[in-house]
């Protein structure tokens, strides 16, 4: 008898609530409204055109069987669907896997942080946050040089496992904390935050809540979320911990549940859960401007406020909270917005406390889309971290001064015997005051001459700009047809460059064509040797197309600013569907007009290419091809590459660095699909390849070119060039027009003690 007690007692301990993933067709727009009326948690729902799609529990289930609310189930047993693709014996070169399927298991958590401290001790502090409900370590680590002293360097702080489901959120964590140590003193990023920044990890928040996981599901998938008091008898235990916040702490019960047995339950009262307690603590102890609190899954990257669809955050904070976010997500095209824009409302939420009793920028990352789910399979973790890795770098540099650069030139066109300004633009983006002084330095190619390279500013204040206008000149020494460079380096006492780059052709520019592909053209489809079946160039509108894991294949737009069409490899009917219309059984050929170009000096290739590979059986195995010809027979490649762009990226080229110029330059665009021994099933990857708005700019020789300051002609300048221009001056005004051309440094068609002394700070430099 008291051995049958002991079972059921363990049996009850670790039954687990039965979760399914189910979708509901042909929904009004009020279905959501009625669903969190009638008490059922709709957690990071994926919404179709004319669909819902989400997981749900059981006791949520028979809600709306109690409703008569029609419904398709997707995944009788999400657990065990989760757990089904989950692989214990996958292994990566690049970053060390967990024992559940890929992720850490508490324990795992605990030696890994414990291990990174031994094994970095100067670069990381390891600090003890307190205890769980059921007693477990909460830990906090922060990695910076001087680890286990306070330098006053501006901090971030990046946390995971709110929610017990969800360990993407502390994967993501691990794998940034290994690329900043592992880099440190290699690569200058990584070197720069751990210098100068404090970076806090709270990589568990939930530890009981996982523990639970571990054990009804050891290999992985468990879905419990909550932490582990005891609030239901008939449902799933435990408190929301991101809804026992106290900021709108129970605003309504839309946003947060006052039900023990429901998903969103807050609590009893604001901070009621040890967990949360140990958050709030920590974070007051610092002086945080901005955060990351991770989540999963819905690929969002959501700011604060979350409680009102009418977000009641200050237009100027919410004015950089969406600057930082659409810097954030520029890679890994997550949707930007706040909770209730993006899925719901909530209330007493992590990141509306802080910012809205604290003043952080504090934003929740939800990684992984609708097809990872909780938890993505196991080959998934590391290119979800790998898609995180940029918002987590961004994220440090904000923390403190970061410099956006901006240097343009204002003319188009380049000749020998002309200065030219170079205007400068600051702004510092971080949420920091630079440290100390700030530092612009340019550097150039051999060919441009600037009269100043290196000017100091004071300082630059969190948020500020500062516009230097023309404050360099420089000017030309080389003829017409080179390709030459300008640098702009911005740096503070941290010493981390910021930069803007210019590249030019010298001489005098003209566009000789500009295709947009709006209209009909000359260009012309289709090689010899041209094998491929399907995904044959065509011109129109290209119709989007995605992978399965939501991933955009083909765009769904052209590049022009205000046209429809561009040449594109093939359309199909069904979005879902990337294979149906690929380039698939060998290589398509687009080929350009020939055009003469022996006319003229130099010329540059201008053009916007869509171009991807790395999906499919054989990812990254294919090849985008553009060459050119000056003869007809002969190609010469400009790009041979297997990296993707899922974007438009522009390519510029000076051609006569490959071909010399004649009247019979063509050009010719291949997207190649091709088999190679080795390759997975019939070969190949997912190719989608786009071409817009090609232009050809063409350049002359200017005849009365001469180089300026060189007065005598030598080739060289130096102090035998001083000597003429002083005697130039001095000497009668007759003899100016002989020489205005070389000695006219300034371009005001006078020559006087300005000229001298450009001169001299040309030749000193």
């Amino acid at each position: 008898m008291r051995i049958l007690y002991i079972c059921v007692y363990v049996s009850f301990l670790f039954s687990s609530e039965i979760y399914k993933e189910i979708n509901i067709e042909n929904i009004p727009n009020s279905t959501l409204k009625f669903l969190s009326v009638i008490g059922v948690d709709i957690d990071h729902i994926y919404q179709g055109d004319d669909f819902i799609q989400f997981a749900i529990s059981q006791h949520d289930l028979e809600k709306l069987d109690l409703y008569n609310v029609d419904y398709n189930i997707i995944h009788e047993d999400l657990e065990q669907f989760y757990s089904s693709r989950l692989d214990n014996s996958y292994q990566s070169r690049d970053f060390e896997l967990g024992s559940m399927g890929g992720y850490y298991t508490y324990d795992e958590i605990i030696n890994r942080l414990s291990d990174i401290n031994n094994q970095y001790p100067d670069l990381t502090e390891l600090i003890f946050l307190g205890n769980s409900l059921e007693g477990r370590d909460i830990w906090a680590i922060k990695l910076s040089d001087n680890a286990n002293i306070d330098e006053n360097e501006p901090e971030a702080l990046y946390t995971g496992l709110h929610h017990a489901r969800e360990p993407m959120s502390y994967m993501n964590l691990f794998y940034f904390m290994d690329w900043l140590l592992e880099n440190y003193e290699f690569d200058n990023l990584a070197t720069h935050l751990i210098n100068n920044r404090e970076l806090w990890f709270i990589p568990a928040i939930n530890p009981d809540g996982l523990v639970y996981n571990q054990t009804i599901a050891p290999n992985g998938g468990g879905m419990q979320r909550k932490n582990m008091l005891n609030t239901c008898n008939n449902g799933v235990d435990g408190v929301d911990l991101n809804r026992n916040y106290s900021y709108m702490w129970a605003y309504d019960n839309e946003g947060s549940s006052p039900d023990g047995c429901d998903e969103t339950y807050r609590g009893n009262s604001p901070f009621s859960e040890p967990e949360t307690q140990i958050v709030r603590d920590f974070v007051l102890e610092h002086d945080f401007p901005i955060a990351f609190n991770y989540h999963s899954y819905s690929n969002l990257l959501i700011y604060p406020l979350g409680y009102e669809y009418d977000n009641p955050a200050p237009q100027d904070d919410l004015d950089i909270m969406i600057e930082y976010g659409e810097d954030m997500v520029q890679f890994n095209g997550y949707a930007l917005g706040s909770g209730p824009d993006l899925l719901y409302p909530v209330n007493g939420e992590a990141c509306d406390w802080m910012y809205g009793e604290l003043g952080i920028f504090a934003y929740t990352p939800e990684i992984g889309n609708y097809n990872d789910g909780f938890w993505p399979q196991t080959s998934r973790i590391i290119p979800l971290a790998e898609e995180n890795l940029y918002p987590n770098q961004f994220l440090g540099l904000v923390t403190g001064s970061k410099y956006v650069v901006s240097a343009n030139l204002s003319s188009d066109s380049f000749v020998q015997n002309e200065l030219y300004p170079l205007n400068i633009s600051i702004f510092n983006q971080g949420l920091g005051d630079s440290n100390g002084s700030v530092y612009i330095n340019i550097e150039s190619s051999d060919n441009v001459v600037f009269e100043l390279e290196n000017i100091n500013l004071n300082n630059l204040s969190s948020r500020e700009t500062i516009d230097l206008g023309d404050i360099t000149y420089f000017f030309i020494n080389s003829a017409s047809g080179t390709l030459e460079n300008i640098r702009v380096n911005v740096y503070d006492d941290d010493g981390y460059e910021y930069y803007s780059e210019i590249e030019f052709l010298t001489g005098e520019s003209q566009i000789l064509i500009n295709e947009d592909f709006e209209s009909n053209n000359d260009w012309t489809v289709g090689a010899f040797d041209d094998l491929a079946q399907d995904g044959i160039w065509e011109l129109g509108v290209p119709n989007s197309t995605f992978d399965e894991n939501n991933n955009l294949v083909q765009t769904g737009t052209d590049h022009s600013e205000n046209g429809l069409n561009c040449y594109f490899t093939g359309n199909g009917d069904n979005p879902y569907s990337p294979g149906q219309s690929d380039v698939d059984g060998g290589k398509t050929t687009l080929f350009s007009p020939v055009y003469d170009l022996s006319e003229y000096s130099a010329a540059l290739i201008s053009y916007w290419k869509w171009y991807t590979n790395n999906q499919g059986n054989n990812p990254n195995s294919d090849y985008w091809i553009v060459q050119v010809t000056n003869d007809g027979e002969n190609w010469v490649d400009l790009e041979n590459t297997n990296e993707s762009f899922n974007f438009w990226k522009n390519e510029q080229f000076i051609l006569n660095e490959y071909v010399s110029l004649t009247n019979q330059i063509q050009f010719k665009f291949i997207a190649d699909d091709s088999y190679y021994e080795g390759d997975n099933g019939s070969g190949g990857s997912l190719i989608e390849a786009a071409l817009d708005d090609f232009l050809i700019k063409v350049f002359t020789d200017n005849e009365d070119e001469c180089p300026i300051g060189d007065l005598n002609e030598d080739g060289l300048f130096n102090v035998l060039d001083v000597v003429v221009m002083v005697t130039l001056v001095l000497g009668p005004i007759d003899e100016w027009d002989i020489y205005l051309c070389l000695a006219d440094m300034n371009g005001d068609e006078q020559l006087n003690v300005q000229d001298i002394v450009i001169l001299v700070n040309l030749i000193l430099n």
